[in-house]
């Protein structure tokens, strides 16, 4: 019979050899070192054979997880993790019901290969642990070597697991065992084919029994490459004496009949891509305890005595550690925080202490273990978690900090000009999350108005990184229109050009989900300024410019909006974002109450862009009941003037000025602000 994968999704190949490809290159000497050390390994490997039954001993792995996340689906459950270890375990022990299944012409040499894996049960100091460790990265969207430089066991105690979003576009991968790399021994699996639920499903379910071949230096049935069914593999040997030389099905083909170099093939061996394994064979079997009985890569450590004690894997299960996770620890009032307990060993019995004064106990698992809750009252909240059993309690060490805003916690409209002791800055209304690379800090010597500006010293970056300021709520509620202003610099460095991304993002549900307003790229309107050969630092307001975002979608007029902005390195210079200003304007055009201004803030004339190409907008706020803008060429000549009636302020936009220098002029309750303005052509 055969079958061909039709699912939705096509199945992705192993990524071994690419790995390893790399990974030789990075290491030279590792590929010539494995190719002598082959022929003693076929002997070591037929020595075994030979033993038979004799060769009995049951080798005992520990192993460790580590799920790299973003908080994404990618951020697997324990349970998913502990079907994927049953998994396989059952294969490694021929226990898999689908045995029953091999075709007539392998059954015989069908092999158990007594070797289980078992989760650690203590780290590498000695302290109790579950054997999954979770770490938020965006280096899980990567799944490359330097995502395993996150966290890394020790590899003669432990085999090293990795689950994230991408296995560097495979399914998963490692190397053959050696002695180079020994920080980057392990086995990386995409979260999609991690056992046989949660994420993934029993069709992709046995990834990680293929990558634990790999891991123990069996080759592909067709031999150490990414390319199955190709004519030339029926040349290629694949160290195994009782797998049948084959051109190895394509990816999710499974003919358990094929023949293809003029014996029947082993389509369901593990070390397929047929996606239809059943087993592994008496010469595998062989030549995988050789390597756990080689020191290459430390295999022979892990199955010690001495490190199954170290490691904790046959120590009973005793309640020693309260631990959990939460879904956010940033929220708005009335949004749910969803807590999931992973506290280990043997819990039957759940404490939550929320820290506003509510609690919830007990031992139902449905309601008790992974609660919600919502928080009526903003601010800030400690939660702790007490997990028991029969034998005792144990509460959590450190607790997690729940932050619940506020609706409209920020000033409107509001003025950010980063200065020492005032602002929304100054009283904790921003957030700064860096993925990696330089954050969002203060520079206390330059701004386009005052002092100080916000920046990322982009020029200690190489590419790549990611940091993002957000603020608290903003209560746009019943505005027709939002209007976010901002002054920006960058250049790029005398190097070349790079495309670095500075991005105004507004949230319509605390932060949930973002929307991208405006979009400043390093290869169209980002640079403000000169390429600088060392670090970039404006000079003057000519070394600036400024954007106007106006918002209109009554989606985003509600109580708890949120903005931010986040960079994105290309490598460039070092960028700044000043004097943020943000204000909203109802049905009649009427600005939002300048009450929370300071007076010497109250009377304030902006003009974007500038200098411009004739199409310029200016933005005016002025106290008392009226003001009047006006508009003067270099020789002082009036080109243009406006009335204005009412408190607050406007928006107005200008076209159709001369080349040249021109002031914008707005007057109000006797005083005066002025602003120049350049026109291009």
């Amino acid at each position: 019979m055969v079958t061909v994968c039709l699912t939705a999704q096509t199945p992705l190949p192993c990524g071994q050899p690419d790995a390893q490809a790399l990974f030789d290159a990075a290491h030279p000497g590792a590929a010539e070192a494995r190719q002598l050390n082959e022929q003693a390994t076929r002997s070591a490997a037929s020595s075994l054979l030979q033993q038979g039954r004799m060769d009995d001993e049951l080798y005992i792995i520990p192993v460790v997880f580590h799920v790299i996340h973003d908080n994404g689906e990618e951020n697997i459950s324990n349970e998913q993790i502990y079907d994927a270890m049953d998994i396989l375990n059952a294969d490694f022990r021929k226990l898999n019901a689908d045995t029953g299944q091999i075709v007539a012409g392998f059954v015989d040499i069908a092999a158990d290969i007594d070797v289980e894996f078992r989760l650690a049960k203590r780290d590498p100091q000695g302290n109790c642990h579950s054997g999954i460790n979770r770490i938020q990265d965006a280096l899980t969207y990567e799944g490359n070597n330097e995502m395993k430089q996150l966290i890394h066991w020790p590899r003669e105690s432990y085999m090293n697991v990795y689950v994230a979003a991408s296995a560097a576009g495979a399914a998963g991968y490692t190397n053959y065992p050696s002695d180079w790399g020994a920080n980057t021994d392990g086995i990386v699996l995409r979260h999609d084919y991690v056992g046989s639920i949660g994420t993934s499903n029993s069709y992709r379910s046995r990834t990680l029994t293929h990558e634990c071949g790999h891991w123990l230096n069996l080759p592909h049935t067709w031999g150490s490459s990414n390319n199955p069914n190709e004519p030339d593999n029926c040349d290629i040997d694949d160290g195994v004496d009782d797998t049948p030389m084959c051109l190895g099905s394509p990816v999710g083909f499974c003919d358990p009949e094929r023949t293809t170099c003029g014996s029947l093939d082993n389509v369901q061996n593990y070390m397929e891509y047929s996606y239809c394994s059943r087993m592994y064979t008496l010469g595998q079997r062989a030549r995988m305890r050789a390597a756990l009985n080689n020191n290459t890569a430390d295999r022979n450590e892990l199955w010690t005595p001495q490190n199954i004690e170290d490691t904790g894997v046959l120590e009973e299960e005793l309640l020693c550690r309260a631990e959990f996770s939460v879904n956010k620890t940033e929220v708005c009032l009335g949004e749910p925080v969803d807590f999931t307990d992973a506290s280990f060993f043997g819990v039957t019995g759940w404490s939550w202490d929320f820290g506003d004064g509510t609690s919830l106990s007990g031992s139902d698992e449905a309601v008790h273990r992974n609660p919600s809750h919502v928080y009526e009252s903003s601010g800030e909240f400690e939660v702790y978690l007490t997990a028991s059993n029969a034998s005792g309690e144990v509460t959590s060490q450190d607790p997690v900090v729940i932050r619940v805003l506020d609706d409209g916690m920020l000033p409107a409209p509001l003025v950010e000009g980063f200065e020492s002791g005032s602002g929304p800055w100054s009283e904790g209304h921003w957030a700064v999350q860096t993925l990696e690379g330089q954050p969002w800090q203060i520079r206390e010597t330059t701004g386009y108005s005052g002092s100080r500006s916000l920046y990322v010293r982009n020029r200690q970056n190489v590419g790549g990184e990611i940091t993002r300021a957000t603020t608290s709520t903003y209560d746009a509620e019943g505005l027709s229109t939002l209007f976010i202003g901002y002054k920006y610099a960058y250049s790029h460095r005398t190097t070349g050009e790079t495309d670095d991304r500075l991005k105004l993002q507004v949230s319509k549900d605390c932060g949930e989900t973002w929307n991208t307003r405006q979009f400043h790229r390093g290869i169209i309107d980002l640079p403000t300024a000169e390429p600088h050969g060392g670090n970039f630092y404006p000079s003057g307001p000519s070394e600036w410019a400024g954007h106007i975002e106006e918002v209109t979608n009554e989606v985003y007029m509600v109580p708890n909006l949120r903005i931010r902005f986040e960079f994105e390195s290309k490598g460039g210079n070092n960028v700044f974002i000043d004097d943020i200003n943000v204000y909203g304007v109802d049905s009649l055009g009427n600005v939002q109450s300048l009450e929370a201004l300071s007076e010497d803030l109250a009377l304030t004339v902006r003009v974007f862009p500038n200098p411009s190409d004739g199409m310029s907008t200016v933005e005016a706020f002025w106290p008392g009941d009226a003001a009047i803008l006006k508009v003067r060429d270099a020789a002082g000549r009036l080109v243009f003037q406006k009335a204005f009636r009412g408190t607050g302020g406007r928006r107005i936009p200008l076209q159709g000025l001369a080349p040249g220098v021109h002031f914008i002029e707005l007057n109000a309750s006797d005083r005066r602000a002025v602003e120049r303005l350049l026109i291009l052509r």
